[in-house]
């Protein structure tokens, strides 16, 4: 009975997972980022445990390799996987963790725990005497055999060891250039903790089958079938979490692309070269792919907005910058949103769009590079987004007009 109601939903989780790690996987091709990759590759994993799972499945694979519960073994493994990819993507989101030297040491340290619990499963599976396909009741089915005791037993260590690990790590996490956010996705973590939870229940449910069926005048093969309930719950929990992570994240890139378009319209689109070849830039524009990708087209519009203030290097002028910094603190000392980095790139390029629409000459002793152009990239769009919302600041617009000043030649007499 229970498999009629877990093929179903095991098949729909498992085309869904798949298609947003497709999704993912297509996305890393225009942003290669460890942690997109791991993303995209913990989705493929995770389909393919629920498809593996699938009773269906499991035989027909058992069949097609000649070993019936292959499933057994590969579920459980990938399983380890899953949780070794959030492990690592811990790492990657502290600051602290995200040096190679530091990742070396990590991986020195827990690469031997994945690993070893990996050889140890595949070798036990495959030293166990085992009979018929038994899907989600093979803890049960095969309870007397000692092979298969001992194989939960190290999969049980390893995975509640390294969830736990997981987990702990997950409360200290800082994202590079946005110190708030994980303040924002308390709710997310939230649920996330709930699939782990549901993760151990899993656990529970399959060691009192096995213990159960080992010890007493019964196999308890309902209670081994009903452990795979806790997966699907965890699942469900674990999607909401990414579904709640998503839909902040858009928010986030919407409302950072609206701030952007200011900067956006005074480097590129006021661009002289712009308005005889609109086509010479790829312009904001909506698409089906960018639609559902707010990502990609941020990316996108950041690019251009670099390009932009490239072209704007011959009136780079060293003044507003060094006027900006004169003025700060005296006008924002109290502001908490002030930056003086970005305010002085703010100050620079307006002025220089300003100098380049009046047909200016190009200054002298230029600027080699923006104030902020050594920022890091992870804090690039979160520069660019300070540097526009500081374009009409009344610092900004007092050292572009003091630029001017110096800078306009003195008329006739």
């Amino acid at each position: 009975m229970i498999e009629t109601v877990v093929t179903p939903i095991n098949l729909f989780i498992a085309a869904v997972t798949l298609g947003l790690g497709a999704v993912k996987a297509r996305a890393v091709r225009q942003q290669r980022e460890w942690t997109l990759k791991l993303t995209a590759s913990v989705l493929i994993i995770a389909g393919l445990i629920f498809l593996l799972a699938t009773p269906v499945v499991y035989r027909a694979v058992g069949n097609a390799v000649g070993s019936p519960n292959v499933c057994a073994l590969l579920v459980p493994a990938m399983t380890l996987t899953c949780v070794g990819h959030a492990h690592l993507l811990t790492q990657l989101w502290r600051e602290d963790r995200r040096r190679p030297a530091v990742l070396r040491r990590t991986a020195a340290r827990w690469g031997p725990v994945y690993l070893g619990a990996l050889i140890a499963m595949t070798a036990l599976h495959v030293h166990a005497p085992l009979g018929p396909a038994a899907p989600l009741r093979f803890a049960a089915v095969y309870a007397h055999v000692p092979e298969v005791v001992a194989f939960h037993f190290v999969y049980w260590a390893a995975l509640i060891t390294t969830v736990i690990v997981t987990v702990r790590e997950c409360t200290k996490l800082s994202i590079p250039g946005r110190p708030g956010l994980v303040d924002e996705l308390k709710q997310a973590i939230g649920w996330f903790a709930v699939a782990l939870g549901f993760d151990l229940v899993n656990v529970g449910l399959t060691a009192v089958a096995l213990l159960g069926s080992k010890t007493g005048p019964q196999r308890l093969e309902g209670i081994a079938e009903s452990a795979w309930l806790g997966t699907i719950a965890s699942c469900i929990a674990a999607n909401i979490a990414l579904a709640s992570m998503v839909l902040r994240s858009r928010r986030a890139e919407r409302g950072d692309r609206r701030r952007l378009l200011a900067l956006h319209d005074l480097v590129v689109s006021r661009d002289p070269a712009v308005e005889a070849d609109p086509h010479i830039v790829l312009a904001p524009r909506w698409s089906l792919w960018t639609g559902f990708d707010t990502s990609l087209e941020l990316n996108s519009l950041m690019a251009e907005i670099h390009d932009g203030c490239g072209r704007l290097s011959p009136w780079w002028s060293h003044v507003p910058a060094a006027a900006v910094s004169r003025l700060a603190p005296e006008r924002a000392a109290d502001e908490t949103s002030w930056n003086i980095r970005a305010a002085q790139d703010a100050a620079t390029v307006l002025y220089a769009a300003q100098a380049r629409t009046a047909a200016q000459p190009a200054v002298r002793d230029r600027l080699t590079k923006l104030p902020g152009a050594d920022i890091e990239p992870h804090a690039d769009r979160r520069h660019l987004v300070q540097t526009a919302l500081l374009l009409n600041h009344p610092v900004v617009l007092e050292a572009v007009a003091l630029a001017h000043q110096v800078h306009t030649p003195p008329a006739p007499r």
